[in-house]
């Protein structure tokens, strides 16, 4: 954050200063990278030196930057190098979208397109399906005879499909006959000859499907360069849309902070990010051992500075419940119609041996644990150290959290747990997965963000899956509607418009041991600032969702600025 930062004073506002007493007022002064002042115009004008540029809010909203405490730049980065399909919900657009990506590639290259459907969920998807949209594979044939064409399924939708022309479906070495797991299968026609769909969990995380692994291995895989660039292409999103933090918690690699550190160093990281080491729980405890000593550097409350920290290692238990892999406390109805149980991705003993590991070298503990199943697994490991040695000011990080019980919230207040979640899940999955497949009494308390608050919690946001889109995240705070069917999904767990304010500020802040730097709009603080195009407090609920960003501020330099 080495931009210049000269002093700016905005007046006339509605500054929203997240406070302790959640204060509004009127004018707001940043100078040499932190505030210096809110109040009224008058009193905060009088401090303000002659050269200090001057923005007139005219009744708009002046907040803290959104510290998104569960994103994903690096992973989500690689999309922005795929072609997209956002947008394109008939066979004509599609075709069109790929005919455009042909033109631009040599023969025998492949095109790796985002999922057909409108992103980050893809609810329209099998709409789109069902309406005949899906190009044939003729079609695809004769746009790219030379090109592996290849159209990715939802990662987070299951059941979902994949299309591939014939060039790709042979590449990858698969056919009718091809059909090698009892869920994904190559479709054909009355003939036995392939329609290029193929269907049942073609996605990547969580997945050891034998017909999907055959389409990955011959696709090609990014590297290095297609890793920070991606990083590159994505993190100006986050900034234009609010986020002035991120944390990348889990399903990281080092190459990611290696991009990162790259990216920085070059000027083209607009973004605080705060960074843990993935470990890999399917190696030895000995290699485990070695990796953390590897990395202790970032041990002791983390290694690096304000734009680019360190903060911890991670491990998780369990995946999504759509994969049918998530932790739960009891069986519950798969993607495929089947029940299951799964366990942790982890053994119990080895996972209590890891997280022995990395408390004895004092890390910082961030446990991923989607289930109520593995949200008990991470606690009780977390008290059994605990008893040792307190872990109460070490703010240990527990993600995802998608059904913990109120019990489980009392443990995290009484260890002083920072907890993260997204109501994106209720967007993403509300309808089909926790009212379809879990039940009304799951249904209820998904996402439970009241339950949270109320048991002393200060549960932070994030944006994880996606929408990216802060303000649509914190409207689903309050809105917590299904996108597929737009029902509201546990209503007795909104919360209010304050609460969810300083869900995605403060607490976010607080979760990363950062709530004296950042946060809230107090003077001292860093200038982490954005403005709303409109009045955040006073403006209807669902306008909250498309609430523009017009401003966005770090360290008192505008790192976005919407003409």
């Amino acid at each position: 954050m080495d931009q210049p930062r000269p002093a700016t004073l905005f007046t006339n506002g509605r500054v929203v200063t997240v406070d302790a007493e959640f204060s509004i007022q009127q004018a707001a002064l940043v100078a040499d990278g932190r505030i210096v002042a809110t109040g009224s115009d008058a009193a905060v004008g009088a401090l303000a030196p002659a050269h200090a540029r001057r923005v007139d809010l005219g009744g708009r909203s002046l907040l803290p930057g959104f510290i998104d405490t569960h994103g994903h730049i690096a992973l989500f980065g690689l999309d922005q190098l795929k072609v997209s399909l956002a947008g394109a919900t008939t066979r004509a657009a599609i075709l069109a979208h790929l005919e455009a990506a042909v033109a631009h590639r040599a023969a025998g290259e492949w095109i790796v397109v985002m999922p057909i459907g409108e992103p980050p969920y893809f609810l329209d998807a099998n709409a789109i399906r069902a309406a005949g949209e899906i190009p044939s594979l003729d079609e695809l044939d004769a746009i790219a005879p030379h090109n592996p064409v290849y159209i990715q399924a939802p990662t987070n939708r299951v059941p979902n499909f994949a299309v591939l022309n014939s060039a790709a479906l042979h590449a990858a070495g698969i056919g009718p006959g091809s059909d090698l797991s009892p869920h994904t299968r190559v479709l054909a026609d009355a003939d036995g000859r392939p329609t290029g769909i193929v269907e049942g969990a073609m996605q990547p995380i969580y997945n050891f499907d034998p017909l999907y692994q055959r389409v990955e291995q011959a696709a090609p895989r990014a590297g290095y360069d297609e890793l920070r660039d991606g990083i590159a292409a994505l993190a100006p999103q986050f900034i234009a849309h609010g986020t002035t933090t991120l944390l990348e918690a889990h399903l990281t690699s080092p190459e990611e902070l290696r991009a990162y550190a790259e990216l920085r160093a070059a000027g083209r990281l607009p973004l605080r990010i705060f960074y843990t080491f993935e470990i890999d729980f399917t190696r030895s405890l000995d290699e485990i051992r070695d990796f953390l000593r590897t990395v202790r550097f970032a041990a002791n409350g983390g290694f690096g500075d304000d734009a680019l920290r360190v903060c911890g290692v991670s491990i998780g238990l369990d995946g999504p419940y759509w994969h049918g892999a998530a932790v739960h406390d009891r069986p519950y109805p798969g993607p495929f119609g089947d029940t299951v149980d799964p366990g942790p991705l982890v053994a119990r003993d080895h996972y209590d041996a890891i997280l022995d590991l990395a408390a004895d070298m004092n890390f910082r503990i961030h446990a991923e644990a989607a289930g109520r199943g593995s949200i008990g697994i991470a606690l009780d490991a977390f008290e059994r150290i605990d008893q040792r040695t307190p872990i109460r000011d070490k703010r240990y990080v527990l993600e995802h959290c998608e059904f913990p019980t109120r019990e489980q919230i009392a443990r995290c207040a009484r260890l002083g747990v920072a907890a993260t979640t997204s109501t994106n899940f209720v967007w993403g999955k509300g309808a089909e997965v926790y009212r379809e497949r879990l039940g009304a009494d799951d249904c209820a308390v998904a996402i439970p963000l009241r339950d949270w608050l109320d048991g002393g919690v200060p549960i932070s946001q994030s944006t994880d899956w996606g929408p990216r889109e802060a303000m649509f995240t914190l409207w689903q705070s309050l809105a917590r509607q299904a996108g597929l069917t737009g029902e509201v999904i546990g209503p007795a767990q909104v919360i209010t418009r304050e609460e969810a304010i300083r869900a995605f500020t403060l607490n976010g802040a607080w979760a990363l041991r950062m709530e004296h730097e950042l946060g809230s709009i107090e003077a001292g603080k860093r200038g982490d600032l954005i403005v709303l195009d409109g009045d955040v407090m006073g403006c209807p609920t669902d306008e909250l969702r498309d609430m523009t960003v017009d401003l966005t501020m770090i360290d008192g330099a505008i790192v976005h600025e919407r003409s």
